[in-house]
């Protein structure tokens, strides 16, 4: 076993059988080893006892006990304190008895597992934010309204448990909210601790080129990502729709437009929601193409939530671009995740936060904001009746969003933080769904990007340009590190040698004992019941049979009956001695079929 294990040190425990068979052994050792040890080393004493009175100076009583009364540990250490003489080699064979369970317990501990971790540098791929929506154009919005929608309803259905995990329903990591702005230190991501809001978007970046992925092999990456971080401040609750033009004026909140029609019979104003042909229960528009807005402003929305009876709570939110590094580790089963997180102090963001992919292109701001408040549908045509999903979310109806609700006021005790987290939420989620609405739900990690896709080198800081119809923008990262951990046999070797120690003792008192068996001449008397009726006067035996060992006397005689008896039972002074016996009480049998009387022995008698 010993050898065996030396063989398999530093071997992987995945691809050799032999190990597997070997620590299945090793468990039964510290069971079997003691066993075998007793066996050998019990024999082995008995075989030098006898050996030892058959030397021509013979052997001491004391040391003959010592070595006949070796056959355990715990014999050993009786006869020692019993016999009181030879100490030296009672010592020597209690330590010898001592190498029985050193020996079953260090071969229970020649393996171990241990783990080797290396590392190496492998080109992956992840997807960029900074990819053209594919809302860019009339064409794109035609084909991408419904995978978006899709792609969004899925993300906010899903349950609350996987709103919180690191990645979206298709495995690929979500990007965190910064939670501290003012500082550029590294942010670490708490698994347990997070929340959906505390996500940038309920959809991640799409992370390929990792064939590998295995219980044994993990990779970690760099990235960069960005998202619209929107900053809402609550303007007005319950205003009526007639004089929301004093609120929400048409030469400002262009894009897209806003539709009013007064309501017959009344002086009241129905706002229809941009492109739908319908009103709805929220819009949301831009000011993209206000001068302050032109002048390099931040791009602004303003929200507005249908209370009923044409009434409406706006809030106006400035859109403020947020570009992060990303430090994702990838394991199995676990995916892919963002371990921390900082803001990105790349040079191309020293711009500010004005721009973002989402704010620099017309086309995508109308056709994203025009989308928006009915990517889960539409309840109902004419005048609206219920809240969609999205203004039941941002309400605060989080766990049940899709559960219907009638209009009613915007309640009073939501935050303007927490509204600003709730809509940075959705909104990121909807558009990071039209950045890629075809092959999002493809996403395994070991394939690679596809024909269609821009490949960049590195990050590059947005612009129109980025990406185009039909595929994403997706960049190489050539310094992603692929890490395998291989679970690998130890060998522990401080017992391993306690082990060899212990056999090569065992082997030894084994080839010893054998050797001195085969070369000694006396018969083996020791430890035989029936050697005591060698030579006794006060059995019936024939004369003779002094060559014969005592497991040879005892099969010849085992229908013999003896006791120990006072053989001097009318005396003084009495008489112990083996006796045969008739089998009737106080009687016994001599040498020569002499029936003799015999007595009991007692305590409160004397003896010679």
């Amino acid at each position: 076993m010993a050898a065996l294990a030396i063989q398999l040190e530093r071997q992987p425990m995945d691809h050799d059988t032999r190990g597997h068979d070997l620590i299945e052994a090793l468990k039964l050792a510290p069971t079997i080893y003691p066993i075998v040890f007793a066996a050998v080393a019990g024999r082995f004493y008995k075989t030098l006892a006898l050996w030892s009175v058959t030397r021509s100076r013979g052997v001491s009583v004391g040391a003959l006990e010592q070595m006949l009364g070796s056959q355990s540990f715990a014999g050993s250490l009786f006869r020692l304190f019993s016999v009181r003489s030879h100490v030296g080699v009672g010592l020597i064979i209690i330590l010898t008895w001592a190498l029985s369970p050193l020996g079953g317990q260090s071969s229970s501990r020649l393996l171990f597992k241990t783990v080797e971790i290396s590392d190496s540098e492998v080109i992956a791929y992840y997807s960029s934010t900074d990819s053209l929506s594919s809302m860019n154009s009339a064409s794109g919005d035609q084909v991408t309204s419904t995978g978006a929608n899709s792609l969004f309803t899925s993300s906010l259905m899903a349950g609350e448990e996987q709103r919180r995990s690191m990645a979206d329903l298709w495995g690929r990591p979500r990007i965190p909210r910064l939670q501290d702005p003012s500082t550029d230190n590294w942010q670490t991501v708490h698994q347990a601790d997070m929340t959906e809001a505390d996500y940038a978007s309920l959809i991640g970046i799409k992370v390929l080129g990792l064939p590998n992925l295995n219980s044994t092999t993990s990779y970690s990456l760099a990235a960069e990502a960005s998202y619209n971080d929107l900053d809402c401040n609550f303007v007005i609750r319950t205003l009526p729709s007639n004089k929301t033009p004093a609120y929400i004026p048409e030469n400002r909140w262009t894009i897209p437009s806003l539709y009013r029609d007064i309501v017959n019979g009344t002086n009241k104003t129905q706002i229809w929601l941009p492109g739908s042909g319908s009103p709805g229960s929220f819009f949301l528009i831009s000011d993209f193409l206000a001068p302050e807005r032109q002048a390099g402003g931040h791009l602004h929305l303003l929200f507005g939530s249908h209370e009923g009876e044409h009434n409406y709570t706006l809030y106006n939110c400035t859109v403020r671009n947020v570009p992060l590094e990303l430090d994702i580790a990838c394991s199995s089963p676990f995916g892919c995740g963002v371990q921390r997180y900082r803001r990105s102090k790349a040079p191309q963001w020293n711009e500010g936060d004005v721009h973002s992919p989402f704010t620099l292109a017309i086309p995508v701001i109308a056709n994203v904001l025009r989308h928006f408040p009915t990517a889960t549908g539409v309840l109902e045509s004419g005048s609206p009746r219920y809240q969609t999903t999205i203004d039941n979310y941002l309400r605060g109806v989080t766990q049940f969003p899709f559960k219907v609700h009638y209009l009613s006021p915007w309640p009073t005790n939501i935050t303007d933080e927490a509204f600003s987290r709730r809509l940075t939420l959705l909104f990121n989620t909807y558009y990071y769904a039209s950045l890629d609405p075809f092959t999002a739900t493809d996403s395994s990690y070991a394939k690679y990007p596809g024909e269609d896709d821009d490949i960049r080198s590195q990050p590059v800081y947005p612009d129109s340009s980025n990406g185009h119809f039909g595929g994403l923008t997706m960049v190489m990262v050539a310094d992603a590190k692929e890490i395998t951990r291989r679970e690998l046999y130890g060998l522990n070797r401080h017992w391993v040698a306690i082990l060899l120690l212990c056999t090569t003792v065992l082997e030894t008192l084994a080839l010893v004992g054998l050797f001195l068996r085969l070369t000694t001449p006396a018969p083996d008397i020791f430890d035989y019941g029936a050697s005591l009726t060698r030579e006794n006067p006060f059995v019936p035996v024939p004369n003779g049979g002094s060559a014969i060992g005592g497991a040879e006397r005892a099969r010849m005689l085992r229908k013999m009956r003896v006791k120990m008896a006072d053989v001097k039972p009318d005396e003084q002074v009495g008489y112990v001695a083996l006796v045969g016996t008739t089998g009737e009480l106080d009687q016994g049998v001599k040498a020569h079929g002499e029936v003799i009387p015999t007595r009991a022995l007692s305590r409160w008698r004397r003896y010679w």
